[in-house]
């Protein structure tokens, strides 16, 4: 027996749920980070949000790059 398609309307709401699950986890991740933050001690250093900002930069892009995937051009 075929399936019925699913309407618009329900891969509508699907997608409302997921983006919903996405928030919930960015967030979770953000109090995550935070913790681990004030566990490091950076809630007692004069820093400023730009300066701080620049220095998690930095460590996004150390870890971006450690974990790609290398690139191998096909011949």
């Amino acid at each position: 027996m075929a399936r019925k398609p699913k309407s618009v309307i329900d891969i509508d709401k699907e997608i409302e749920a997921l983006k919903a699950q996405r928030v919930a986890s960015i967030e979770a991740r953000a109090d995550q980070i935070g913790k681990i933050a004030a566990k490091a001690d950076l809630t007692t250093l004069e820093i400023s949000d730009a300066e701080l900002l620049k220095e998690f930069q930095a460590i996004s892009e150390r870890f971006r790059h450690k974990t790609a995937v290398p690139h191998t051009p096909k011949s």
